[in-house]
């Protein structure tokens, strides 16, 4: 399902005083004071008492938040400068501002993009006729799928091992929550080169759930706005309930580098013309290329790998060493003989064990690491790489995190959901049922 799109409306020229940087690049400064009378609310950087008079400096439009009939979508004006053309943000979950909720929802790209369009036309009409609505940019869609699991217990452990695993530039953060694993997210001290391209996260659905129905109370016993209580009642329907319970959620935030790299444009009408004729469903191509990084950690034998003796036995199946000698002395001098060798699989196995006794960072800190990559892709022909990442963190009871993690495409939706109807139509509608 498509989970969010943050978009980027530029300026239309008539409102932007601009020019061309040396960069060869647009750029200009759009009138904020003319945005406020059209419906903006402006901030100050810097405010002056001088005999007193009041003199606002650095004005700024922080973000906003408009209602719709279901959800609410955020907006903020960028005012422009010397290095970009001005522009409004906006960005939702186009599921929440369909349905009232995020537990399942649509993959139309076109259907999810008007929804934000509409939301934002009809709560501020006169800013929006300041827009250039033939030029919006994709700034980030995030794509989302479903997998279920058996119980709290191993959904939570699930979790944990998650965090442990790691596979060329994606890396996993330390910023982590419970029942939250992330990948690519900026940390204090700048994050990773993954971030510039997406962002993952794998949590348990039905605690975030939770507290979107307490947020939402909360809200709605303090402004009794009708927004807040039909979120309430989608996400407290039994289908939204029954379907988030250890429903562990994989989320890749897409930016567009990874899209252009990907080969879909970012301007808008591009990208739902790219979508609407691809040949297979462009949000689950675009979530799998997102995750595959981390999805290929899973991939090799299956085995119980608390079992050392088993794993002794498959190392020596797959590296054993057979030579044929010839008998240089005593009396079967000039004739052969065979010889087994179990060198490497040995060593490999005292690797293994050294993973499992003190961890994958403390052995990867303390061996050459040509050495350690090479053990790591020897022993995973045999062990897969998610399993050599959590040795030292899982405990002994439970089993492997891979026969858990299956995410169906074709129950990604309780039996019963229908695709929801265009957010106009729903809101013409609405309007006649008041009538």
């Amino acid at each position: 399902m498509i989970d969010l799109f943050r978009l980027a409306i530029p300026f239309d020229e008539s409102f932007v005083v601009g020019d061309i940087n040396k960069e060869g690049r647009l750029s200009g400064l759009v009138n904020l004071l003319e945005c406020s009378l059209r419906g903006a609310k402006l901030a100050a950087g810097h405010v002056i008492h001088n005999d007193g008079q009041i003199n606002c400096e650095e004005l700024f439009c922080p973000f906003e938040s408009l209602p719709s009939s279901w959800s609410t979508l955020s907006f903020k004006i960028h005012q422009g400068g010397a290095s970009y053309w001005p522009f409004v943000e906006i960005k939702a979950s186009p599921a929440k501002l369909l349905q009232g909720h995020n537990v399942f929802g649509s993959n139309d790209v076109r259907l999810c993009i008007e929804a934000l369009v509409t939301t934002f036309n009809m709560a501020m009409p006169r800013l929006g006729d300041m827009l250039d609505f033939n030029s919006v940019e994709v700034k980030q869609i995030d794509c989302t799928f479903t997998a279920h699991l058996p119980n709290e217990s191993v959904a939570r452990n699930v979790v944990h091992a998650l965090r442990n695993i790691s596979s060329g530039q994606t890396r996993s953060s330390k910023s982590a929550h419970d029942t939250t694993a992330y990948w690519g997210v900026k940390n204090s001290k700048g994050g990773n080169a993954s971030s510039r391209h997406k962002q993952l996260k794998a949590y348990l659905k039905q605690f975030e759930l939770q507290k979107c129905i307490e947020d939402a109370s909360a809200k709605y016993k303090k402004t009794k706005d009708e927004t807040y209580l039909n979120q309430l009642n989608s996400m407290q329907s039994p289908d939204v309930q029954q379907f988030a319970q250890n429903a562990l959620r994989f989320e890749a935030s897409i930016l567009p580098r990874m899209l252009k790299r990907l080969g879909f444009p970012t301007r808008v009408g591009d990208f739902v013309a790219k979508c609407e004729n691809f040949k297979m469903c462009p949000i689950a191509y675009l979530w799998n290329e997102a995750w595959q990084d981390v999805f290929s950690t899973f991939e090799g034998a299956q085995m119980n790998i608390y079992d050392d003796e088993q794993v002794r036995k498959s190392l020596r199946k797959q590296f054993v060493s057979i030579k044929v000698k010839e008998i240089k002395s005593g009396r079967h001098i000039g004739k052969s003989k065979t010889v087994i060798s179990y060198t490497k699989a040995d060593r490999l196995f005292r690797f293994f064990r050294s993973l499992k006794s003190e961890g994958w960072d403390e052995v990867k800190l303390t061996t050459a690491k040509n050495t350690f990559y090479d053990n790591i892709r020897d022993l995973t022909k045999v062990v897969s790489k998610a399993h050599l990442q959590n040795l030292h963190s899982i405990a002994s009871n439970v089993v492997p995190l891979v026969q858990f993690i299956n995410v169906d495409f074709a129950k990604q939706h309780p039996q019963n959901w229908q695709e929801p109807k265009p957010l106009n139509e729903q809101l013409r509608n609405n309007l006649r049922l008041v009538g």
